[in-house]
């Protein structure tokens, strides 16, 4: 009921309409069981998801492989963020590192065992880290390297791995630029040019923008057809 942004109260209500038994009290038990349920399977699902990136790069263990970082709030001011890596082959996680600058302990300086905290800093650099861990980490976990790296094109978190070294002097990560990422750049950047461009005449005397030169609708054309 948390989830909708209902209370005890209307979890009460719904099970007696529904003819249920009334809700726990104490939930902290049952958070745990189904924690540990959903880590052991998405564990299996993981590891099943790499056999198959394997078998599909034809029982090479070099795979490709598309990072991609999300946070809970826009605007890297989020206190929770998660870095995914995905076979670019099956489409399929392969593996994923969660962050949390969350703390509730009464001590900042003393933590909890249990506390959820586990990273500090700039938000921003979360997808930095979670990507060199999760590449540091393929060899012992998985057997395999992530040769070839599909993501955002001003990311950072390439620069980290290769800068690293993840897997030595002799593997090189390849880097694969991702279209929809060119694309949005490539219509940022006309649009830029058509702003700073108003008013101005080219050198044939007609000005960049107006009908039958550049316009938001050739932008979007061009946008498709990349």
């Amino acid at each position: 009921m948390r989830c909708i942004g209902k209370g005890a109260e209307s979890a009460r209500m719904f099970c007696g309409i529904m003819n249920l038994p009334p809700p726990p009290t104490k939930f902290s038990k049952y958070n745990h069981i189904l924690l540990q349920a959903t880590r052991e399977t998405c564990e299996h699902s993981m590891a099943e998801a790499v056999r198959e990136a394997v078998d599909e790069n034809d029982g090479k263990r070099d795979l490709a492989v598309a990072v991609d970082g999300s946070w809970q709030k826009r605007g890297f001011s989020s206190k929770n963020g998660l870095v995914t890596v995905t076979s670019v082959d099956t489409g399929k996680v392969i593996d994923v590192e969660v962050f949390s600058k969350h703390c509730i302990c009464p001590n900042k300086t003393k933590h909890r065992q249990n506390c959820k905290r586990n990273f500090e800093g700039y938000s921003g650099k979360m997808e930095v880290a979670g990507a060199l861990s999760i590449f540091q980490r393929s060899q012992s976990l998985y057997n395999v390297r992530y040769t070839k790296y599909l993501g955002d094109g001003d990311s950072k978190a390439f620069t980290s791995i290769v800068e690293n070294k993840v897997y030595g002097d002799h593997c090189s990560v390849e880097k694969l630029e991702c279209i929809g990422h060119v694309k949005k750049r490539m219509g940022t950047r006309l649009r830029c040019l058509k702003t700073k461009m108003r008013g101005q005449t080219l050198s044939d005397g007609k000005p960049l923008c107006g009908r039958n030169r550049l316009t938001e609708a050739e932008i979007d054309r061009k946008h498709i057809m990349v």
